[in-house]
């Protein structure tokens, strides 16, 4: 039996119009888990900055049904998060909207180009995504150290946002090939 973290599944993300009213429900429903998630981290101190629980949505919303959604999902949440909970603050808005952008984008595109579910892409995205957001502090704040730290805190939330997700997409491909064996 083959390990279930070496093992690629082959995946075609949906591809929704913005004129398809699923894709706003969908949209909406991976916004809501973004809105759920981080409340519930935040009861743990610093568990947003350890978590990174409100981009986890995001990437299987990119991943499993393309562009649109993940775009509408990158934009919703950080701001309905910040209306809802205060959280982000507002100063650390802008990075964290750009990372959920860069997340969104990059997510949908690798989905669409590897055809598969790959736990290596989806930690290197999330890496990617942690990486620049980490540049992005840097840049707004001048501070090397500051950024680094954040990146650092940041470590268990990737691996569990990059396993998760995995397991999710994973999960969501098998639904899939069973709806289209009927």
């Amino acid at each position: 039996m083959q390990l279930l973290l070496n093992s690629d599944v082959p995946f075609a993300p949906a591809q929704r119009t913005f004129r398809d009213v699923k894709l706003y429900l969908i949209a909406l429903a991976f916004a809501a888990g973004n809105l759920l998630l981080p409340m519930a981290v935040h009861s743990i101190p610093n568990g947003g900055l350890i978590f990174l629980p409100l981009f986890f949505f995001t990437l299987v919303a990119a991943y499993a049904e393309g562009l649109g959604a993940g775009l509408l999902v990158a934009l919703a949440s950080p701001l309905l998060n910040h209306a809802v909970t205060g959280m982000p603050a507002l100063a650390m808005l802008p990075v964290v909207l750009l990372k959920s952008l860069f997340l969104a984008v990059a997510a949908a595109t690798l989905a669409r180009r590897l055809g598969k579910v790959s736990l290596a892409a989806i930690a290197g995205l999330v890496l990617a995504m942690q990486a620049l957001g980490a540049l992005l502090e840097w840049a707004l704040f001048g501070s090397l150290a500051q950024a680094a730290h954040a990146a650092w805190l940041g470590i268990p939330g990737m691996a569990l946002m990059a396993l998760g997700g995995y397991a999710l997409l994973r999960w969501i491909a098998g639904l899939r090939g069973k709806g289209a064996a009927r």
